[in-house]
């Protein structure tokens, strides 16, 4: 039984090695943790070092898969994972987010601080946070988002 483990170790090549770091992948892939990603990346590069041309011996080629996965573990846990946490927040699917700062067209006069705004293709109900009213034509700023009432300012 060692031998046979011998033999599989020895003929360790480019080749086995992607296919080691594509299982990793796919395991990475179903669990979406970003963990597995550093140590299938680990294993392609290693593919590298294991070229028959380099002639590396097969302890070599896991002590370089070893220390490739540690170090890579380590910088996407210290660098990278805090990068992509701190895009969640970026308003990209949150339309109401991305309308503030936006500016938009006044429909209709406003009345007692409150009237219709045209923001995109869609008109909007809209108010204003002094009372003031605008007359319609005005180009304003949306400032706030309190559900479907734009909160606009000058």
């Amino acid at each position: 039984m060692m031998d046979l483990w011998m033999s599989v170790f020895d003929r360790m090549n480019l080749w086995a090695w992607w296919a080691i770091g594509g299982v990793i992948l796919i395991a990475e892939l179903l669990t979406g943790t970003t963990y597995l990603l550093w140590p299938a990346a680990a294993a392609f590069l290693t593919g590298f070092v294991a070229m028959e041309m380099l002639g590396v011996s097969w302890p070599i080629q896991w002590a370089v898969f070893a220390l490739l996965s540690l170090g890579l573990l380590w910088v996407g846990d210290r660098w990278v994972r805090p990068a992509m946490k701190a895009g969640a927040g970026s308003g990209l699917n949150d339309r109401s987010l991305r309308m503030v700062g936006q500016r938009v067209t006044v429909v209709s006069d406003f009345v007692s601080g409150r009237g219709r705004v045209k923001y995109g293709d869609s008109e909007w109900a809209a108010e204003t946070p002094d009372g003031t009213d605008p007359v319609a034509g005005s180009t304003l700023v949306v400032s706030a988002v309190n559900g479907v009432v734009l909160t606009i300012s000058s």
